[in-house]
């Protein structure tokens, strides 16, 4: 009884070591990217993009607006994403009115 113990908690052991390596190695191999993502935005009229993906894998670092024409209120402009995240990950861009659900526009990047 005591040697079948002492193997199984060996080969528990030895496949505890394995799959951490392994759970390491997949890590170190992953490649982090950068990406500005640019489209054109125009606030004023209720509609903005949401940025969907994978929040263990990518990270939204900034999201600004700059207006064509800062003068003229309610002029449109372009809208930069900045994410940083795992190369080959996938970001979605939708165009959506507050309140819906349903995009207007949608736009699909790869990291």
């Amino acid at each position: 009884m005591r040697t079948k113990m002492a193997v199984l908690l060996m080969v528990f052991l030895c496949l505890s070591l394995v799959t951490s390596s392994f759970a390491a190695a997949s890590n170190y191999n992953r490649k982090s990217v950068e990406k500005n993502i640019k489209v054109v935005s125009n606030p004023s009229t209720g509609y903005h993009w949401v940025a969907v993906y994978n929040k263990k894998h990518v990270k939204l670092l900034s999201d600004a607006f700059k207006s064509n024409n800062p003068r003229l209120m309610g002029s449109p402009g372009i809208e930069t994403f900045k994410f940083k995240g795992d190369k080959g990950q996938r970001i979605v861009l939708k165009y959506v009115r507050s309140g819906d659900n349903k995009p207007v526009k949608q736009r699909t990047y790869v990291l």
